[in-house]
């Protein structure tokens, strides 16, 4: 039997998101991705995915290994999941953030482990 889905199944932005604060290291998933590593803050995640702000670029489709190093700095109720300590993920969009004292590109990723 054949079950068509609706958008709203398709859309991963349904998913219910937790806010956080989270220092993490992201490097390209490669032999030489450790060359590659930037530091960031993952802001929000859920059960496919997390939104966080690095330092450097990457392009759209590359797979990052993204390890969290920090603490929280948003507290979360205990009902709430706490974001992945490791993963790999897959950048869907990037965007540049300009502030006046550094470029930073917010990054939204999809898990894939």
């Amino acid at each position: 039997m054949h079950r068509k889905r609706t958008e709203q199944q398709n859309d991963p932005r349904i998913i219910k998101r937790s806010p956080t604060e989270v220092a993490v290291i992201c490097s390209p998933f490669t032999s030489s991705g450790m060359n590659s590593a930037t530091d960031g803050v993952m802001y929000n995640f859920s059960t496919h995915g997390s939104y966080l702000e690095a330092r450097k670029k990457f392009n759209t489709g590359t797979i990052l290994i993204v390890r969290t190093v920090g603490h929280k700095k948003v507290s979360l109720s205990k009902e709430d999941a706490n974001p992945r300590l490791i993963g790999l993920a897959e950048i869907k969009w990037l965007k540049r953030i300009d502030d006046k004292e550094k470029h930073r590109y917010g990054i939204g990723l999809q898990y894939i482990l």
